[in-house]
């Protein structure tokens, strides 16, 4: 790896290359979406929007599950669960993105 591939993988917006492989196919949905990658680290992702920035999907990865935190539409409020897998967390993620933005 050379050093611009090091800089690219730390970037965040919606241009970001997401450094964690389990949300590769959820970050794309993002982006359709227009929400930006606010956090990009392998343990922790994280997606607000521009305009919205209280808003926000955040991902923290632990040993045994992965946290999710999403924004409850017209509220200041977060909901937060917690899933053993990406395949769930992700799957959980894109519906109530998908809610969220309609």
């Amino acid at each position: 790896m050379n050093t611009n591939d090091n800089m690219m993988s730390n970037d965040t917006g919606l241009n970001a290359s997401i450094q964690n492989k389990g949300f590769v196919i959820l970050n794309s949905t993002f982006k359709k979406y227009n929400w930006n990658l606010v956090k990009n680290d392998i343990n922790w992702v994280c997606y607000t929007k521009l305009g919205d920035e209280t808003s926000y999907f955040d991902f923290k990865i632990l040993k045994d599950k992965i946290i999710v935190s999403v924004p409850i539409k017209n509220s200041s409020y977060q909901f937060v669960t917690n899933f053993n897998s990406y395949f769930e967390a992700c799957e959980y993620a894109e519906e109530k993105l998908i809610d969220y933005s309609s």
